[in-house]
């Protein structure tokens, strides 16, 4: 009989988002951090992560995209994309990783988001949704305002 898990001994896969606004390169909002939900559904975010350990290399699990939408519907499980996606397909600005954080940063410029109101956002692998967060409150970007989005991912 296989040995009972020690609760330290579980892999828990975490993050949080922050969004910055800037005007002209200076700061001028930063809201966050709102906690995300790492889907679990087959072919998407955690599975993606089983298989890949599994040496099943169906899915990519390179971070490489992001979208915004304005769905406010809880994170669950069986997501596979954003409730209501307004813009999709946004490259990923830089990644890294130090230790057991990564650090994804999506970079978008004024006039390449919309001036809206934003309620989630979701990170992609190779567009196959990985995490899906709520923004709550609203995320409204103004005229004139470029936009990073920082999502932290902690494997513990």
């Amino acid at each position: 009989m296989p040995k009972k898990l020690d609760k330290n001994e579980n892999l828990t896969i975490r993050g949080h988002l922050t969004i910055s606004a800037f005007r002209g390169g200076r700061l001028v909002r930063k809201r966050g951090p709102f906690p995300n939900k790492v889907v679990m559904s087959s072919g998407y975010g955690r599975n993606i992560v089983a298989r890949q350990l599994a040496g099943d290399t169906t899915y990519p699990i390179e971070i490489d995209s992001a979208s915004v939408g304005d769905d406010n519907t809880a994170p669950a499980d069986g997501n596979t994309d954003l409730g209501n996606a307004l813009v999709t397909d946004i490259p990923i600005t830089n990644k890294s990783a130090v230790n057991a954080v990564i650090t994804v940063d999506v970079f978008v410029a004024d006039g390449n988001l919309p001036d809206d109101i934003y309620e989630e956002f979701g990170l992609y692998c190779d567009g196959r949704l990985f995490s899906r967060i709520i923004i709550s409150p609203a995320y409204t970007k103004a005229s004139g305002e470029d936009t990073l989005f920082t999502y932290e991912l902690t494997l513990t």
